[in-house]
């Protein structure tokens, strides 16, 4: 195996200019893509993001979660199944994201899409302009690993939260600050996800019990 595969450099955006603004440029991604069709499969759009997709796609699941389209049947499992896949992958290292094929059989409506656009774009706006590359050993190593593997916990909350109009809010919110740390090397949106995880984690074991 080369030992170029194996560093402890975080992933970066596929794109140069989502280092500067990632919120924004997933949205412009997922935009291309549905390139004037009637819906999109959640495969199409995360191919989108090319081969450093990894910060990208848990930003956009965090966010879609924290949407409307967050209380559309079977869209939180599906999303939840992304980010393990997507954290799984980024735990090993592995350079060259991969996607079960099942995930063609979910579509997005563009429509819905493009209403949430709408909506959450300006706000978005605002979060790139104070986030910026800080405290990057967060990011990278040790941290990196960590980020993983809460990433992985968060993402099998979906399932039970799921069935809970709106249940998948706060983990997917967590999920979405520790994407945006990964895509913009911000360490302090690491530190702040990993911090809110444990609340989450109390709640949910608080839940079951």
């Amino acid at each position: 195996m080369d030992s170029s595969e194996n560093t402890d450099t975080p992933i970066q955006p596929g794109a140069s200019g989502q280092a500067d603004t990632p919120l924004q440029s997933v949205l412009d991604q997922i935009e291309v893509t549905l390139d004037g069709a009637e819906s999109v499969d959640l495969k199409t759009v995360v191919e989108a993001f090319g081969n450093r997709a990894f910060g990208p796609v848990m930003v956009l699941c965090g966010l879609c979660m924290m949407t409307p389209l967050g209380a559309i049947p079977g869209i939180p499992p599906a999303f939840g199944v992304i980010v393990i896949v997507f954290a799984l992958q980024l735990l090993f290292r592995r350079k060259t994201p991969w996607m079960p094929e099942m995930l063609r059989k979910v579509k997005i409506p563009a429509n819905k899409l493009m209403r949430v656009q709408d909506k959450v774009r300006p706000i978005l706006a605002k979060i790139d302009g104070i986030i910026s590359a800080r405290l990057t050993w967060a990011v990278t190593g040790p941290a990196q690993v960590l980020v993983s593997l809460v990433a992985i916990i968060l993402s099998l909350t979906f399932f039970p939260l799921g069935m809970v109009p709106f249940g998948v809010v706060a983990p997917a919110a967590i999920v979405l600050l520790l994407g945006l740390g990964i895509t913009a090397r911000d360490g302090i949106l690491i530190i702040l996800g990993l911090s809110l995880s444990l609340g989450v984690f109390v709640g949910v074991a608080a839940l079951f019990i």
